[in-house]
């Protein structure tokens, strides 16, 4: 193999397309050529920073264009908003709303009442069951 078959094995390789064979004769060559083996270290460096490499910002080019042909794009969907969840340990339980002292007790993080016997105001995960509203 010369060098030039060699680089063109060498760039095929850092493209995924060259054959076992291929590889094995590059490798070869690679093993005896100091120059062929700085094109190879040197074009692994080039094809590494070109696919690690941050983008820059990118001009929007789509909106100028449909403009030159009339056409507006629609104005995006307002983001939906998350239901919040209810947490109650069972139906009717401690964490339930609906009893007057758990809707006045203070809240622990995870939401419980500071009544609540789920284990969260222990330190422990809790074991309330969260169900949307």
């Amino acid at each position: 193999m010369d060098c030039q078959q060699c680089r063109d094995v060498v760039s095929a390789s850092l493209d995924d397309e060259a054959t076992p064979a291929e590889r094995t004769d590059a490798d070869a060559h690679l093993s005896g050529c100091d120059e062929c083996r700085r094109y190879a270290a040197s074009a692994e460096r080039v094809t590494r920073l070109g696919r690690v490499r941050p983008i820059g910002d990118v001009p929007d080019v789509v909106t100028p264009l449909l403009a030159s042909l009339g056409i507006a794009l629609p104005d995006p969907p307002e983001p939906a908003v998350p239901a919040v969840p209810e947490l109650t340990c069972h139906s009717g339980g401690c964490c339930a709303a609906s009893e007057p002292a758990a809707a006045a007790a203070p809240r622990s993080a995870c939401g419980c009442p500071a009544t609540c016997g789920c284990g969260c105001q222990q330190g422990a995960a809790c074991r309330c069951s969260t169900r949307a509203a």
